[in-house]
């Protein structure tokens, strides 16, 4: 969107609309750093608030390993209203929405030729949902908000926060809104190469999710079911082989899922899973994700022990019905059994040979030695979304060709799962349905009804199956805030892989959660301008 010209100079063309448009769709958030179609790169101060694989480290699924970003004030929970990540990710998510007023309120100024009108329409209901996406962002990591729906002068900024009523009424209502003017998955107007765009169904999807957040079971499994009953979804089940001898990989369906760019040609679209997408969006896995010394590579997020053994055994037992000397062994060696597929799909271990590396953290000088600059700081390495192309063929900044799935259907499955779950409507056969569906495609068998069959007992199952089917994507964050467990996983000690030099496991380090870190500080640059925002609550 300009910045050194008048409304009525720009806003006179379908090109000016689509260049407004592009503009305001950078700002949403990629899976790792960007260098090109993003407002961030490494090089920008906080740049990692917009990428949702950085994100995880504040989480119980990793540590940040990244050099170019300090997660050590969350960790302690001493985060500062003066935070990079905090005034980054707020600034950022502003200056998307000032971008969509300004598109709506000034779209209605250019030449449209009759045979581009449809387009235009779908254009500004693109903008609508993005507006509602960045306000959506920022309640979920700030709380209430102001709600914004026109382009604002200096005079008018000082604005307060809504009420939650209002912002979640809102939003729903503005994504509903463009749903309305958008198109469905393979139909008219809809074109594969573009399937990063909004859709009906990515809509609906958000509202569900939004929905889910605030715990309104009951919307939340309506919106969910809207996406499930259209039938435009499905899990990808295809499974792939890549690579040149020596470096061969087989992966499986699920694993597949995160590579499927590498083997459907350009046409994102081919993609049955993905809802809403960043395209290109996890390029540079090898320079975020995979060990240093095989790839001269470097590592944003170091796996914890915790998730490690949230993976079941591959008969469905969990850890914790395991016997102690059992137990112990697999956290000595977590293959020691065989376990849940996802599980060596996801994560990276000790010695293991994987393409092109084989990373060993323990042996002192070696390049992946345990907490060296660029290397793991538990033992452990992400190995979602490697594959060859990236980890060999394409190793520069702005190579890799794969996308990143901000919504996929597995998502909305589990949202709906949720949903049903804690409405305890027990008797309703999609519960199992869905998560059979879920984990017989990961290779894992289908729920056992004599085990799973209070609400209690389903709860527990579906937690953990959003945990470990999703990941490094940016839902535990959210996920760990709307049920209240922080203060249980977010505490002590942080453990990492089994050692053997010392005979235990490694420990990275000791976080400190309060009650206040369910929400992020309003940024001190915003309270400062602002008299009549409210700062949140501990800080």
């Amino acid at each position: 969107v300009p910045n050194d010209t008048t409304e009525e100079e720009w806003w006179q063309t379908v090109g000016q609309l689509n260049t407004a448009l592009n503009s305001i769709y950078k700002t949403i958030p990629s899976g790792l750093i960007l260098y090109q179609n993003s407002d961030d790169s490494s090089t920008t101060p906080g740049a990692a608030s917009n990428t949702i694989v950085e994100r995880e480290a504040l989480t119980d699924n990793c540590i940040g390993s990244a050099n170019y970003v300090n997660f050590s004030n969350y960790d302690s929970g001493t985060v500062p209203t003066s935070d990079i990540l905090a005034r980054t990710l707020w600034f950022n998510r502003w200056r998307g929405i000032r971008r969509a007023c300004r598109f709506l309120e000034n779209y209605h100024r250019a030449f449209v030729p009759t045979s581009y009108k449809s387009q235009v329409t779908r254009m500004a209901a693109e903008v609508r949902a993005c507006r509602a996406f960045y306000h959506l962002d920022l309640f979920l990591h700030f709380g209430n908000i102001p709600i914004v729906e026109t382009p604002t002068l200096p005079s008018e900024q000082e604005l307060s926060r809504e009420s939650a009523e209002r912002i979640v009424n809102w939003i729903a209502g503005e994504f509903e809104t463009a749903a309305g003017d958008l198109p469905v998955k393979d139909g008219p107007g809809y074109t594969a190469t573009e399937a990063w765009r909004w859709t009906q169904d990515a809509c609906y999807a958000y509202i569900s999710y939004l929905y889910l957040y605030v715990g309104d079971w009951a919307n939340a499994k309506k919106w969910a079911w809207k996406v499930i009953e259209g039938g435009h979804y499905k899990l990808m089940r295809a499974e792939t082989d890549e690579g040149t001898a020596p470096y061969t990989v087989h992966h499986s369906a699920y694993s597949t899922l995160f590579i499927a760019k590498n083997f459907e040609g350009t046409a994102a679209g081919n993609n049955t899973e993905a809802i809403f997408l960043k395209n290109n969006g996890a390029q540079q896995v090898r320079g975020r994700l995979a060990p240093y010394g095989g790839t001269a590579g470097g590592v944003v997020d170091s796996p914890t022990a915790s998730l490690v053994n949230e993976y079941e055994l591959l008969d469905g037992r969990t850890l914790d019905e395991l016997d102690d000397a059992t137990r112990n062994e697999l956290i000595r060696n977590p293959k020691a059994l065989p376990r849940d597929p996802r599980l060596t799909a996801t994560i990276l271990f000790p010695n293991e040979n994987f393409i092109n590396v084989c990373p060993d953290p323990w042996t002192p000088g070696s390049l992946d030695q345990v907490g060296r600059i660029n290397s793991t700081m538990t033992g452990y390495w992400v190995k979602k979304w490697g594959n060859y192309r990236d980890w060999v063929d394409k190793r520069g900044d702005t190579q890799g060709i794969n996308d990143f799935y901000l919504m996929r259907y597995a998502v909305v499955l589990l949202n709906y799962v949720e949903a049903a779950i804690e409405l305890n409507e027990l008797s309703d056969e999609n519960i199992y349905t869905f998560l059979n569906d879920i984990r017989t495609r990961a290779g894992m068998p289908e729920v056992d009804r004599t085990k799973y069959k209070t609400q209690a007992k389903l709860r527990e199952l579906v937690r953990r199956e959003r945990r470990v089917e999703l990941a490094f994507e940016g839902h535990r964050l959210f996920d760990i805030r709307r049920w209240k467990i922080g203060t249980q996983v977010m505490n002590g000690p942080v453990l990492g892989a089994y050692n053997p030099n010392t005979g235990k496991q490694h420990q990275a380090k000791v976080r400190v959660f309060n009650e206040r870190d369910y929400l992020w500080p309003i940024p001190a640059d915003e309270m400062s301008m602002n008299p009549n925002m409210e700062q949140n609550p501990g800080y």
